[in-house]
């Protein structure tokens, strides 16, 4: 959780002038949140051990 919070704030403190940085980012940092919150759902429900 931790590291998508961190990608975030490197998308929005970034230097670069194109927009293909943030875009990988903040799609990055979606992806971890999407495996994090599975994971918890996973284990709150059984399915995982």
């Amino acid at each position: 959780m931790l590291s998508a919070v961190a990608l975030v704030l490197m998308a929005f403190c970034g230097t670069e002038e194109g927009r293909v940085e943030d875009i990988w980012l903040l799609g990055i940092a979606a992806l971890l949140l999407a495996v994090v919150i599975g994971d918890a759902v996973l284990r709150r429900n059984g399915l995982r051990s």
